[in-house]
């Protein structure tokens, strides 16, 4: 399963054509989101003024499975931010978690967010 980063789920709002075109070639997949990339996404069209609305961005989404926050991802997060502070590599709160939940479901995340890259063990395809 892949999951979607809020950067993915923006610039499929923005109809970003390498959006576009990652999802007409991944549709036949089951594919996922997160409330925190729900979230950071809410949050940027309250932000920029945008005219759409939050039940229209999760209409828009309504074909992904929603992924919690959970025990399990909580636990996951804790991890992912000891090995970033042994590697010295620091990751916003967010993406910690948007990765703990991905990597706690053993999914890959769909971004074009670089921080992602630097969390162990996640799988990453950038579109």
């Amino acid at each position: 399963m892949n999951c979607l980063d809020s950067s993915y789920l923006i610039d499929y709002l923005e109809a970003h054509d390498g959006a576009k075109g990652w999802l007409e070639s991944n549709e036949e997949q089951p594919l996922a989101t997160t409330t925190v990339a729900l979230y950071e996404t809410y949050r940027g069209i309250l932000w920029s003024g945008s005219s759409m609305t939050m039940d229209g961005v999760f209409e828009t989404f309504n074909w992904a499975i929603v992924l919690p926050f959970d025990e399990a991802a909580a636990r996951e997060a804790a991890l992912i931010q000891r090995e970033l502070r042994e590697n010295g590599t620091p990751v916003g709160t967010p993406d910690v978690m948007i990765g703990a939940i991905t990597r706690s479901v053993d999914s890959t995340v769909v971004t074009r967010d670089s921080d992602f890259d630097y969390i162990p063990n996640l799988s990453v395809e950038n579109y």
